[in-house]
């Protein structure tokens, strides 16, 4: 009876471990999901053995129906609260050799640019949040300091807010970031067309690598 109840408990622990190498979710939700998991198929599993008109049986078939109860419940409580991968979810990759500006004698580069908007069809719609989100590696053999990753409109455009840009203390040769910004669309966006730059500069405030990409704007008016 004991190496049955310590199986039972060591099950939980061992799913969270097996999750490790993968995406997730919140342990709270999958330990939570393992224990209504258990207690149910423990019922379940007693009523069904005791059919058997013997306590041995519905003994074991709670038992039984604890382990794959506990199994089952973890797996779902695990799954409903992994986070989503944002990167492969309908997103936007601009052409990259459209609208680039790169220059060879500066070592930092702009990689997987890439735009996500909340409705996922690949346009800005009034009160919507979007991301751009790219990647800046370091190519060169010395270590960049004090870099600017930014996202900017092209021109005088309204109802469109983008979170300042962020200053990256350093990137050290074949190393790089992940930068993400919230483009913000206000209620009276009008129906037309936004082109965003996005871009890196150097501690010197020189643009290393930057890009333009054009997306659809959607109105109310």
């Amino acid at each position: 009876m004991k190496k049955l109840i310590t199986s039972v408990l060591l099950i939980p622990l061992l799913l969270l471990g097996g999750c490790a190498t993968s995406q997730m979710g919140d342990p709270s939700a999958t330990l939570a999901g393992a224990y209504i998991g258990g207690s149910l198929g423990s019922a379940v599993g007693g009523i069904i053995g005791d059919n058997g008109h013997d306590w041995r049986g519905g003994y074991r078939g709670s038992a039984i129906g604890t382990i794959v109860g506990t199994i089952a419940g973890a797996a779902i409580g695990n799954a409903m609260t992994a986070p989503k991968d944002e990167s492969s979810v309908n997103a936007y990759y601009p052409p990259s050799n459209g609208n680039r500006e790169v220059y060879s004698d500066n070592i930092l580069r702009l990689h997987k640019i890439r735009f996500i908007d909340d409705s996922r069809n690949q346009a800005i719609d009034p009160g919507e949040n979007s991301k751009v989100i790219f990647e800046v590696m370091n190519e060169g053999d010395r270590t960049a300091y004090n870099c600017v990753a930014f996202v900017e409109t092209v021109g005088k455009v309204k109802y469109i807010g983008i979170s300042p840009s962020v200053t990256i203390d350093e990137i050290a040769p074949g190393d790089g970031i992940k930068y993400t910004a919230t483009v913000h669309a206000g209620d009276k966006l009008r129906e037309g067309r936004i082109t965003l730059r996005v871009g890196i500069r150097d501690e010197n405030g020189i643009i290393c690598d930057a890009q333009e990409f054009t997306l659809p704007t959607h109105g109310n008016y």
